[in-house]
């Protein structure tokens, strides 16, 4: 079983968070980011799309915090994706736009499956066979999922800060999934500071936090994320993939972890590096639970290399 650790140190603190949000550091014509509805399997998901669809395609997973979607999870880092890729992020349902079926899921493996139908069914509608997968946090669940139900269609996997595997609940997670219990701005901005290493130094930290704070707490979004979020809390082990399935997944892992991540602990990757077969864990210093946010510098190449974009 190919099981390697890495912890990688930083000299100095790295956010590169804004580096790619403006024009002026986009590659013209084939890695701006477009938006689009796409319907597959019966579920119609608001999807952002970046690159060339005749390149290698990667599917970005985003986590499930209050107010999290595509945008902000991947937005930063699409452009550069884009360059050698065909980048496909679809809001998850339950989040941003994409449409939320008639019943909704009543538990939390309800959701996961759902989503796990629309994932494939937008790499259906957009014709690609097999594709790269990059899942985050709860998109990490999501992607372990799909990895035991339809192999084949995933070829290598980038799991980041994942869940999916058996861990202590940290009391971030846990204030977490309470948020609607309580769903005030002041606590809203203690729970996306306890996401970042050091809140204090993040650029565009209360940016994010107004921006999110806004859509967690939008009417309508609401009345879908109270239950959704709820059914988290209840039944969130069920998300745990047994060893007996690890074993047998086929596909090459690059797992990164935030070593200071307060919301998922670092247990959860070394319980999947000890069951994955073919698996290679990086821990990330100086990194909370957002990694692609705060240590994109080290992340970007090591995944281009990964998936086959470049050499070392």
């Amino acid at each position: 079983m190919e099981t390697l650790v890495y912890i990688l140190a930083a000299q100095q603190p790295v956010n590169g968070r804004n580096k790619h949000l403006t024009e002026e550091s986009r590659m013209p014509g084939d890695t701006s980011v477009r938006e689009e509805k796409i319907t597959g399997r019966g579920l119609t998901s608001h999807t952002l799309l970046a690159g060339d669809p005749s390149k290698p395609a990667i599917l970005l997973l985003h986590g499930a915090g209050p107010g999290a979607h595509a945008a902000s999870n991947w937005l930063h880092l699409m452009p550069d994706l884009a360059e050698n890729f065909f980048v496909i992020a679809p809001d998850l349902i339950g989040f941003g736009q994409s449409v939320i079926p008639d019943p909704w899921p009543d538990n939390v493996m309800g959701w996961i499956g759902t989503r796990v139908e629309q994932c494939f069914g937008v790499l259906d509608a957009l014709g690609i066979e097999k594709a790269h997968v990059v899942g985050n946090s709860m998109g990490g669940a999501l992607t372990l999922q799909m990895m035991s139900e339809e192999p084949d269609r995933l070829d290598r996997v980038v799991l980041m800060g994942s869940i999916g595997a058996p861990g202590p609940k940290t009391p971030e997670l846990i204030r977490l999934l309470s948020f609607y219990s309580d769903p005030r701005h002041s606590r809203y901005r203690q729970l996306m500071h306890s996401f970042a290493y050091d809140a204090d130094k993040f650029e565009g930290m209360e940016e994010i936090v107004n921006n999110r704070f806004k859509i967690a707490t939008d009417p309508e979004i609401m009345k879908t994320a109270v239950k959704m979020i709820d059914s988290m809390k209840q039944g969130m082990d069920g998300l745990n993939m047994p060893p007996s399935i690890l074993c047998k997944m086929p596909h090459k892992v690059l797992i990164f972890h935030g070593r200071q991540d307060r919301i998922v602990p670092l247990d959860t990757s070394l319980y999947l590096i000890e069951h994955l077969k073919h698996a290679e864990l990086y821990v990330l210093d100086r990194s909370g639970h957002w990694s692609q946010l705060e240590r994109w510098d080290v992340m970007r190449p090591m995944m281009e290399i990964h998936f086959g974009a470049r050499s070392f």
